[in-house]
């Protein structure tokens, strides 16, 4: 079964990197966010795999590597809703 991770930074990981991650993040009740389909926190980076969005409207994938310190919370679930602070798009 497949699964499906929601990701929040740090607040120092945003100060640092919430430029860079403009287009790759949501933001819901509980702040900005990043979804993914995978995620490898194995290695030297926290490595999040995720389809977003182009302002047309077309997507891409794109796999995205951040320092681990910058990683607050990683949840995984069965479906896009069960993460609770994800809204399906």
């Amino acid at each position: 079964m497949a699964k499906n991770y929601g990701v929040l930074l740090t607040d120092e990981g945003w100060a640092e990197l919430e430029e860079a991650l403009r287009g790759y993040y949501s933001e819901g009740p509980i702040g900005k966010y990043i979804y993914c389909r995978k995620v490898h926190p194995d290695g030297p980076y926290f490595v999040m795999e995720a389809t977003c969005q182009n302002d047309d409207g077309s997507s891409f994938d794109a796999e995205l590597s951040i320092p681990h310190r910058y990683v607050k919370f990683v949840v995984s679930a069965s479906e896009e809703s069960q993460i609770g602070f994800h809204r399906p798009q």
